[in-house]
């Protein structure tokens, strides 16, 4: 399952998610993946980093990250409710 961690309303035509079963053992640290129909991306959280370049090319990627980046605190909390602490 993979729960939208913003409203795609407010991040469109990006969409802000994260798995639900991706740190059952891991413990990875806090990260969202980001996708549109020109491609996906992976972000870790505080600080905001390129975790997996993805499909991207950079100007498509820093907007990726601009996104993310203004709604860091939104990710971080869905992640903790999702995930436990960070």
């Amino acid at each position: 399952m993979s729960p939208n961690v913003v409203d795609p309303r407010l991040t469109a035509p990006h969409r802000l998610y994260f798995w639900s079963n991706e740190n059952i053992d891991t413990h990875k640290p806090a990260h969202v993946h980001v996708d549109s129909s020109d491609g996906f991306a992976e972000f870790w959280l505080a600080p905001v980093r390129v975790k997996d370049l993805g499909s991207y090319n950079d100007v498509r990627r820093a907007r990726a990250r601009r996104i993310v980046e203004r709604f860091e605190s939104e990710c971080l909390e869905a992640w903790e409710l999702m995930h436990g602490s960070r």
